[in-house]
């Protein structure tokens, strides 16, 4: 059967020769197929909000630099102002300038002048450091450039600076970000780009998609928009699913026609311990439970406190004396299990803009006191703790004793004692406990992930949220909490009853 070639493909841009770089099958759906697409989350798109946020905030580096304004449908015409501005050598920068070049188009964040002819290139990036993925990412850009007559001198990449502490008022912008000149990398790479495109292009004539094994590639260095689609065959034990799997087991795996744990063989070299554990769970279709839980469990001391924190980390400081990106605690919930068997809950959510830190530790060591367990799943808690102590040197003596003798981690306990088929390799709480506790799970909330919970607060926070909203999100944020200390207490009650 005669292959069905296309006559004519779309252009390329940035982001689609990123998506080229990553996978060309990512490329094609990009290009031909984008309603299949995975749906965009809530925390997805708070990245990319964030992205914007930072990299309108940067042109402030640049002062009197004009926007061009035109979206990425209107490309001609962007181009178009673009060519007006720059022949102009009283306009110090350009923000989004526009250009095309081997059918390659492209938005630049920052074309600023050097001096009346030359430029330099700076792509801003919403991150703390510069990463290997974002050389490519400068260097599409200066091959346009370059193609396009504009004399670039140097090619940079902007990034926030994690230790910039914020002290209050207008940003100090020299402070806030990184400018990091990539020129010599990324000339490296030019004469790479040809070759790359003709590689990117030749499997978009085809009227179909190549055909391309889910991978590695599926999830590094960015989770493909389209995962779901091309990983919805997968058997529901997927060695993918393997958990810290290294790319080397991976492909041994697939050298050996294996895809799914049930079909590993007992000797198999490069499995883990947990690898073992796990392919046995799942063949024997059995519940791997030690008998040292017992002892584990019975250390923990009464009053036990079940303890969930939440937070959130906005890209942009918001409160004196914080830095970028930092983790900011906001609420807790904690579910006290008295050695009668009876169970009491408190909690805290901070309602208003201000930092929320100092009233959470205030009212949280009241409420812990001096006596009982603390049970968290995950060391994030003790890691806010401790940040909370540095950032507070008068609460650090008593947050600091949580820590060192009274936190304990039921997801480390459960992952070296336990193991479910149901955890799909996972040791999330959102995993084991549908497993465990069949009754409890979170489908019934309308936030029900931390991430969710972190977009809340920041939207609760906001002067222009509608108090009927504020309400709605509040209630929410307070349901999710109190459903994760519940769920610690359920599972510490069925693990318990497993061994009796």
């Amino acid at each position: 059967m005669r292959e069905i070639k296309r006559d004519r493909i779309p252009l390329l841009s940035k982001s689609r020769f990123i998506a080229g770089l990553q996978c060309h099958k990512r490329l094609y759906l990009e290009c031909f197929d984008r309603d299949l697409a995975d749906a965009v989350d809530q925390q997805t798109q708070a990245v990319f909000d964030a992205g914007t946020e930072v990299g309108i905030v940067a042109r402030g580096l640049y002062p009197g630099g004009p926007l061009v304004s035109e979206d990425h449908f209107h490309h001609e015409e962007a181009m178009a102002s673009t060519n007006r501005l720059l022949v102009d050598p009283a306009i110090p920068a350009i923000f989004e300038a526009a250009f095309q070049y081997n059918d390659v188009k492209i938005r630049a964040d920052v074309l600023a002048r050097t001096d009346d002819v030359a430029f330099d290139l700076i792509e801003f990036k919403s991150t703390t450091k510069l990463k290997d993925e974002h050389i490519p990412d400068v260097s599409i850009q200066a091959y346009v450039l370059n193609g396009s007559g504009i004399d670039l001198r140097h090619a940079c990449m902007g990034h926030l600076n994690n230790t910039y502490v914020y002290k209050g008022g207008d940003y100090d912008l020299r402070q806030l970000f990184k400018i990091e000149d990539v020129t010599d990398q990324v000339r490296e790479m030019q004469s790479q780009i040809p070759s790359l495109l003709d590689e990117m292009r030749h499997p978009l004539h085809s009227a179909e998609p190549p055909d391309i094994e889910p991978g590695s590639q599926c999830s590094a260095p960015y989770v493909c928009p389209f995962f779901g689609h091309c990983n919805e065959e997968l058997p529901e034990h997927s060695v993918q699913r393997l958990p810290r799997v290294s790319e080397k087991l991976l492909q041994s795996l697939a050298s050996a026609g294996i895809d799914d744990i049930r079909r590993i063989p007992p000797d198999f070299p490069g499995l883990s311990p947990v690898h073992r554990r796990i392919r046995d769970c799942v063949i024997d279709d059995r519940v791997y439970l030690s008998s040292t839980i017992r002892k584990h469990l019975g250390q923990w001391k009464f009053p036990i406190h079940f303890l969930d924190f939440e937070t959130f980390n906005p890209a942009l400081p918001l409160f004196v004396g914080t830095r970028p990106y930092q983790m900011i605690p906001f609420q807790w919930s904690d579910h006290v299990l008295e050695h009668a068997g009876t169970l009491r809950h408190e909690q805290f959510l901070h309602d208003g803009s201000d930092d929320p830190r100092i009233p959470f530790v205030e009212i949280l060591l009241k409420t812990l006191g001096t006596k009982g367990s603390i049970v968290v799943y995950t060391s994030f808690e003790a890691t806010r703790i401790r940040e909370l102590a540095e950032a507070f040197p008068r609460f650090r003596p008593g947050l600091l004793r949580l820590v060192d003798s009274r936190l304990v981690d039921l997801h480390q306990l459960i992952k070296q004692n336990c193991y479910h088929p149901k955890f799909h390799g996972s040791f999330s709480i959102k995993d084991v406990l549908p497993a465990l506790v069949p009754d409890l799970g979170y489908d019934d909330l309308d936030i029900n992930d931390g991430a969710m919970a972190s977009l809340a607060y920041a939207e609760m926070r906001r002067p222009q949220t509608e108090q009927e909203r504020r309400r709605m999100l509040r209630d929410g944020l307070l349901k999710y909490c109190a459903r994760d200390t519940e769920a610690e207490v359920r599972l510490f009650e069925t693990l318990k009853g497993r061994l009796r």
